[in-house]
């Protein structure tokens, strides 16, 4: 997908180009100002300040993306994010969704005094999304301005689940990256694992958040999940655990990351929400978890389940 480019305010552009038209004047006379000492005082002497001010600015509004990583529940993702997040000067945003009524129950609200869009809610549970999305863009660049002054880089993880795993209207809100691109320039990724595996996953956990909970219905929902985010660079939950240091290279290239290779020795330092498979701290492959004869031999028919395995190159049952 073309990645989205954040232009600055048109005044903001036109008051630089005035102070670069006024600084190449000033140096076009500057033999005037030696004849003359009394010139020099007509110079204003905030002028190249103002000139650098404004051009670290605009670099930082147009040269500092937000990168976005997205994929479904128990697919592998906390590991991959703490692989991310091991990266040099990398700040990890966990598990966003503005949109996201999981944690929102109007008859018991949840103590949440840092949360602001919740806190929102609370106060009035018809707020509408439009005044959601503004909030959540602000706290946003904000968060990114601050971010770029350091030197650091921002990394959103999607949470998914909020949106093409629950019972709501799909395709009547928009996606995270739709809310995100729509203001910023965006760097994106793609990750996924076999739905077979994911699927087992969820529900052992008892996350049967849509209905009806079947696995086709699964299928259907991930499929709607790879729509929403079609163009995007995808990698493989299972080529990551086969190659770690190739994988991670690739997607830090993808999301113009800076790639360190110690990131195998340090992910496990970080402490993230979702964390919710068999964490550990070595990078492997899992055992499929236990499922019966039947559930398989219904896996096999699916259609829906055979059009991902050709949508995401996987192979048939192996």
């Amino acid at each position: 997908m073309t990645q989205s480019a954040a232009l600055s305010p048109p005044g903001e552009l036109q008051a630089l180009v005035d102070i670069l038209d006024d600084a190449l004047l000033l140096l076009a006379g500057h033999d005037m100002v030696r004849e003359s000492p009394t010139s020099a005082e007509t110079i204003p002497p905030a002028l190249f300040e103002q000139c650098i001010d404004l051009c670290r600015h605009v670099e930082r509004r147009e040269a500092e993306p937000i990168r976005t990583i997205h994929h479904l529940s128990c697919s592998g993702g906390t590991l991959l994010v703490k692989c991310l997040a091991a990266m040099p000067n990398v700040m990890v945003l966990n598990e966003v969704d503005p949109l996201s009524t999981m944690q929102f129950d109007p008859e018991k609200p949840h103590f949440s005094p840092t949360d602001f869009l919740a806190l929102v809610r609370q106060g009035d549970n018809k707020a509408s999304d439009s005044l959601l999305i503004d909030l959540f863009v602000q706290n946003l660049e904000t968060l990114r301005l601050a971010l770029a002054s350091r030197g650091k880089r921002l990394l959103l993880r999607d949470h998914s689940h909020s949106h093409f795993l629950m019972d709501i209207d799909i395709a009547g809100r928009p996606s995270v990256l739709n809310v995100i691109a729509d203001h910023f320039s965006t760097r994106s990724i793609l990750t996924v694992r076999n739905p077979l595996d994911s699927f087992l996953s969820l529900e052992t956990l008892g996350w049967k958040n849509f209905s009806p909970f079947t696995f086709d219905e699964y299928c259907i929902r991930y499929a709607y999940f790879l729509d929403a985010h079609q163009g995007l660079p995808i990698y493989r939950y299972e080529d990551f655990v086969s190659d770690p240091q190739t994988l991670m290279q690739q997607m830090c290239a993808a999301l113009h990351l800076p790639y360190s290779p110690v990131f195998a020795e340090t992910f496990d330092v970080f402490r993230f929400s979702g964390d919710s498979g068999r964490s550990g701290k070595t990078i492997s492959h899992r055992a499929r978890r236990s499922c019966n004869d039947g559930f398989l031999e219904d896996a096999k028919a699916s259609l829906p389940y055979r059009s991902l395995l050709d949508r995401l190159g996987y192979e048939p049952f192996p």
